[in-house]
């Protein structure tokens, strides 16, 4: 597995703005991932806004007009609530079995990976972009699943 990297999976740049704000940012969430990271005016990664987190605030009786990306973000720790200045994100060179152990490791809240490059979002890796890289065919070689069988 480890030839696959985050590059050969992630899905090109999609973010929210920090500022982006109720319908606009419910509207971007509508893409076929569940959580999309936050970054500022120079493509720093600064959290992850998820569905969940959209659904909380409903939850908690704020209306599409009162939040932001900032304001519902978190960073993919599970001890972490709210702002924090190292949240997850991975290397655009990051092996996939790295990556498939944050997905299994953190909690299972964290659905998008952020991919970075200087510290600027290039890409996301999403649960289902690795299944589906495992799942291509030739991934598996015939002989080593025999082996196993």
């Amino acid at each position: 597995m480890s030839c696959i990297r985050a590059k050969d999976i992630m899905h090109p740049r999609v973010s929210l703005p920090a500022k982006l704000k109720g319908q606009e940012l419910v509207e971007k969430l509508m893409c076929g991932y569940p959580a999309l990271p936050v970054v500022d005016d120079n493509l720093v990664v600064m959290g992850i806004v998820s569905e969940y987190d959209v659904l909380r605030a409903i939850k908690e009786g704020r209306t599409i007009h009162e939040f932001s990306a900032e304001s519902l973000m978190s960073c993919g720790h599970a001890e972490h609530e709210g702002v924090c200045s190292k949240p997850i994100t991975v290397a655009a060179d990051t092996p996939i079995e790295e990556i498939v152990d944050l997905f299994c490791g953190n909690s299972s809240s964290l659905s998008v990976l952020p991919v970075v490059e200087n510290k600027k979002l290039v890409g996301i890796i999403g649960r289902k972009n690795i299944i589906n890289a495992l799942a291509e065919k030739g991934f598996w070689k015939e002989h080593e699943f025999k082996k196993r069988v």
